[in-house]
């Protein structure tokens, strides 16, 4: 079974901007990210070269799969303040960074300067 979350940067605005999709499976991360971005494509870079699932089982040391990853990162990658993230679900059909982000991408630019 696959998970998937959304990371949002705010925007000067103060309106959230969908830039980062993370798919993970039990054996593999996955991601993409707007391009364009130096900070935005090296957290990228940085999540999917250091993930390592995360540990279930404290006392024995126990790791889970890149699945329980999602957990860790809802909790860990989003303050608040700069950034937020969501899980969503998956589809096998439709291209996830299409759906999330670019699409909301497209939207937030075509309403620029109709406010």
């Amino acid at each position: 079974m696959a998970r998937a979350m959304v990371l949002f940067d705010r925007q000067a605005k103060g309106t959230w901007l969908p830039t980062t999709v993370m798919l993970a499976t039990p054996d593999r991360l996955e991601g993409r990210c707007l391009p364009g971005d130096e900070n935005r494509d090296g957290r990228l870079a940085r999540l999917l070269d250091h993930a390592i699932p995360p540990r279930v089982d404290v006392d024995l040391g126990g790791r889970g799969t890149y699945d329980d990853w999602i957990d860790w990162a809802l909790d860990h990658l989003a303050n608040g303040h700069t950034t937020w993230t969501t899980e969503v679900a998956p589809a096998p059909t439709v291209d996830l960074f299409e759906r999330e982000v670019l699409g909301a991408w497209t939207a937030m630019t075509q309403t620029v300067g109709q406010d």
